[in-house]
């Protein structure tokens, strides 16, 4: 971590890039922290679409289409193609109606594709580092509103109330877990390449605050997104032998120390917080418990006498009864419209609505995509793209357990990696220089 590039003199250009897409990438608790705790502003989407626009505006470029990057040509030419096809129906197959919010997350997310298209390889330092620090002071924002809402006591699931009248009671926990995880993983990726000993003790305790921010949100999809992200790493980066040469650099004398002071913290806080241990026990006890519960919805097997019907799981399984449906219907090469079913599953729903084509743009978009995290899992090629490809397998669970294929929660990391993932940084992949014999002068024949 290079807390030089925080400096706005010399670094104004990259810093003013990097938070304009740190608010589009990872927005939504920072609104609710303002919108619905600070009570700043009005608590419907007018805000959020003030909170974009000011977004797209830090990123608009000196000279708008005079210089442009180079995305990943695989994924924005399946992304974009999906999009459009979906505007098509959202414009002449629609019969629900052509709200507000939908033609402003239309035009939040081309817009954000665009911009980012004139944002150089370069800002790849500055822009994790920001994505860190925003993330880091959001779960610093959950703390405070937590502790001053008078409603939440811990065990139950941590996220901010919503402000407007009707909305979902309790907040959104998975929001709140989604930026525990950004927290957790942009520290980890950061933290090999740190040497300063307070800087890699404060990323330590950033990667246990985001973890305990995942935790108490009690998001189902998060917890197991974490373990695939960390599967992953098993099993394409880890090997015996690094772990004999971490236990052995754990014994050098920086290391120790950073081991010891970390002990001390964990040991400090557990004596003053002693029933910490218990709540988190208590929150596992609930996770259990709503796997047992989606096991017996989904598969009618019991492996637990308390397991009951989880309702979210019983809505996805009758989700794929109407994929099965439409499968077998003439709606399965057309579909049936924009937002015509609620499947809570986005990639059946991308063949339900949108036909043949919408699920294969869409499915294939994933699918490069997933080539290209693997890619990167297995070379590490910088902190950027590194958090990127982990933090596309912590949300890939959500493919399958909720939301719709063309909500800006997918669209907007989806753009970031779009533009980032998958591209050739010279100055971390260096080219394998090609020998070329040159011709030798012919020497003079005597006799």
């Amino acid at each position: 971590m290079n807390w030089s590039l925080f400096n706005v003199i010399n670094n104004f250009t990259y810093l003013r890039y990097s938070v304009g897409i740190a608010m589009m990438f990872n927005g939504f608790p920072m609104i609710f922290f303002i919108r619905d705790t600070l009570k700043i502003g009005p608590a419907s989407s007018v805000f959020t679409a003030i909170f974009f626009s000011l977004a797209l505006v830090l990123m608009i470029p000196e000279k708008p289409f005079k210089r442009l990057f180079k995305p990943n040509v695989v994924l924005i030419n399946l992304g974009v193609a999906f999009l459009a096809l979906t505007l098509y129906y959202f414009l002449f197959i629609n019969s629900v109606g052509k709200s507000v919010a939908d033609i402003g997350n239309f035009v939040f997310t081309f817009g954000f594709l665009i911009l980012l298209i004139h944002v150089p390889n370069d800002v790849k330092d500055t822009l994790i580092q920001v994505i860190f620090a925003f993330a880091f002071f959001t779960n610093i924002t959950l703390v405070h509103s937590l502790v001053t809402d008078p409603n939440w006591t811990p065990g139950m699931r941590a996220a901010v109330n919503f402000a407007n009248e009707g909305a979902q009671p309790g907040g959104n926990p998975h929001i709140t877990a989604r930026n525990g995880i950004i927290c957790l993983l942009s520290a980890l990726v950061m933290l090999p390449g740190t040497k300063h000993l307070l800087t890699r003790l404060f990323l330590f305790f950033s990667v246990l605050f985001g973890l305990g921010v995942v935790v108490i949100s009690l998001a189902k999809s998060s917890y197991l997104g974490l373990g695939i992200a960390f599967g992953a790493f098993f099993l394409f980066r880890f090997k015996l032998a690094d772990l004999g040469s971490a236990i052995g650099s754990a014994f050098k004398f920086r290391n120790v120390i950073f081991i010891f002071l970390i002990l001390i913290g964990i040991n400090y806080f557990l004596s003053r917080y002693g029933d910490v241990l218990n709540l988190l026990l208590g929150y596992w006890d609930i996770f259990e418990d709503r796997i047992m519960n989606v096991i017996f919805t989904s598969t009618g097997v019991r492996l637990s006498e308390e397991a009951d019907v989880d309702y979210s799981a019983m809505g996805r399984v009758s989700g794929f009864g109407e994929f099965m449906e439409t499968l077998f219907s003439w709606d399965v090469f057309l579909g049936r419209g924009y937002k015509a079913d609620y499947l809570d599953v986005p990639i059946l729903e991308s063949w339900v609505n949108h036909g043949f084509f919408g699920f294969v743009f869409f499915a294939a978009f994933n699918f490069f995509l997933i080539v290209y995290v693997i890619r990167e899992v297995r070379r590490h090629t910088n902190p950027l793209t590194t958090f990127l490809a982990y933090f596309f397998l912590s949300m890939s669970v959500l493919l399958v357990t909720g939301g719709r294929p063309y909500d800006i929660a997918f669209w907007f990391p989806y753009s970031v990696m779009i533009r980032f993932l998958g591209i050739k940084y010279l100055d971390y992949i260096p080219r394998r220089k090609v020998r070329r014999h040159r011709p030798q002068p012919l020497s003079p024949v005597t006799t």
